[in-house]
């Protein structure tokens, strides 16, 4: 570990207290002069550390995201990573889970997405300091067994427990990807699998969580809109909020157990909709989501069951 991390773990155990530079030289058996290079390190990548005379040096929680204080936030270890830009944190993922044999689960955030992806091959909006966008690998065995659809709808209902534990807002969802606040789109999930050709396995999952958490000045769809008009929280906290409930969640998520809460919050059950496949489009009566996490939906006679499609 290098040495501005090091201190950077120091500053985030001790937040917005005052630490000597003379204690930390001895906590890490380095100069004054190398902490103070370290510090100087940290500040310019955008950290803010305030320093006095007689009292040393402050570390103060900003919008500067950083695994270090996520890390710090959760109540159990878990690796994440942290970029400043990516261009997704899915495929990012995706390939750590491929190319890095991860053995454990890996958590994947960006400040800014240049080319975030949606559900079937849809761009995802992601501008830079007004949102969330993170991404989870999960590496699996030959012995574990995957319900892709009914994680994604586990995976919104863990999402607004966050938003409601964080900013008190109860969102609603459109089957099968899509987060809603007052009618209008706040975020979105996406579950992809990486499959084992020769034993026709999963060999690892990632579960994308995209969130507007505050309106970008940057042009958007005017369907977009944003959690809160005012960030009082830190992303960190937002952040380590939303990867505590995705765990506590999906060590459960096969059980169905989160079904009746998505069935509650479902848009238009009961009304006509239109749902666009890779094949075509498929207009009748929303009926409910099975237990797979499947849709029904009511063409004349005939009850259809989908597992895939865009909501119109």
């Amino acid at each position: 570990m290098k040495t501005a991390e090091k201190l950077l773990n120091i500053f985030v155990t001790h937040a917005e207290e005052w630490v000597s530079g003379e204690s930390i030289a001895n906590d890490l058996d380095i100069s004054r002069a190398a902490v103070w290079k370290g510090i100087n390190k940290l500040t310019l990548s955008g950290f803010t550390i305030e320093s006095q005379r007689g009292l040393g040096y402050r570390y103060i929680p900003s919008e500067k995201m950083t695994g270090t204080e996520i890390q710090h936030l959760l109540p159990f270890p878990v690796a994440v990573r942290v970029f400043d830009s990516l261009d997704s944190t899915n495929r990012y993922a995706k390939l750590a889970l491929i190319a890095e044999d991860l053995t454990a689960p890996l958590v994947v955030i960006s400040n800014i997405q240049t080319h975030g992806v949606g559900h079937l091959g849809q761009s995802f909006f992601s501008p830079s300091q007004t949102g969330l966008y993170l991404s989870i690998a999960l590496p699996l065995t030959i012995k574990d067994t995957v319900q892709p659809n009914l994680l994604a709808l586990s995976t919104a209902v863990s999402v607004a427990k966050s938003v409601q534990t964080l900013f008190g807002e109860t969102l609603q969802f459109q089957w099968i990807n899509n987060l809603y606040l007052n009618q209008k789109k706040v975020g979105g999930i996406l579950t992809e699998a990486i499959s084992t050709f020769e034993t026709q396995t999963y060999s690892g999952l990632v579960v994308g969580i995209g969130l507007n958490l505050t309106p970008s000045h940057a042009e958007h769809p005017q369907h977009m809109g944003a959690i809160t008009q005012t960030l009082s929280l830190s992303r960190n906290k937002i952040a380590a909020q939303i990867i505590a409930d995705f765990f506590d969640m999906y060590r459960h998520y096969a059980t169905g157990r989160y079904l009746p809460d998505y069935r509650r919050k479902l848009i238009g059950v009961g009304q006509p909709i239109t749902i666009n496949t890779n094949n075509a489009a498929l207009t009748g009566t929303l009926v409910s989501v099975t237990d797979q996490g499947y849709l029904q939906l009511q063409i004349d006679d005939t009850c259809v069951t989908l597992t895939h499609g865009d909501m119109r």
